[in-house]
């Protein structure tokens, strides 16, 4: 699509605003966009290294632990927290200890809560079931409850049967 502005460059850059209770959609160039009095922000490159920087900071002041390596990729953890990005699959091993607080702050949590298939999600339904009622079962023998630990016990029990485990 050209630019609606010049109509010379390819548009690259899409601006949407409301103009008297009208949502107004417009394609531009990069070039065009620079000018145009529609942009109100200008967007810092040298801003994501330092976010990333913020996700990925380890809370560990250890320079021994910073140096560690992987033993599959040779990447440093310092070299991971600077790039936020892993090497590879050996990091996740490697560094699971130190990767798994800030996984949870950018996620929100250590599991997948998402959407099921509702076609072939039966199973996993199931197991996600189980998961938790185990999880139910720890809490309830910490706490003594052990009435309301025998009954989830048996839940979990069933389903697993259900399952075939």
């Amino acid at each position: 699509m050209l630019c609606q502005h010049c109509q010379q460059r390819e548009a690259n850059v899409q601006i949407t605003k409301i103009d008297n209770g009208e949502m107004v959609k417009l394609f531009i160039c990069d070039q065009c966009a620079k000018n145009a009095p529609e942009v109100s922000f200008v967007f810092n490159p040298g801003i994501i290294p330092d976010f990333l920087q913020s996700l990925f900071s380890v809370t560990t002041n250890s320079k021994a632990l910073q140096e560690e390596a992987c033993p599959q990729c040779g990447r440093r953890l310092s070299e991971i927290t600077q790039a936020g990005k892993l090497g590879c699959s050996g990091c996740y091993d490697k560094f699971q200890a130190e990767l798994e607080p800030i996984l949870r702050k950018i996620h929100g949590g250590g599991y997948h809560v998402g959407k099921i298939p509702a076609r072939k999600g039966a199973s996993l339904r199931e197991k996600m079931e189980v998961k938790k009622l185990k999880e139910k079962l720890q809490q309830l023998i910490r706490n003594e409850e052990f009435e309301a630990a025998a009954t989830v016990r048996d839940q979990i029990r069933k389903l697993e049967q259900k399952l075939g485990e």
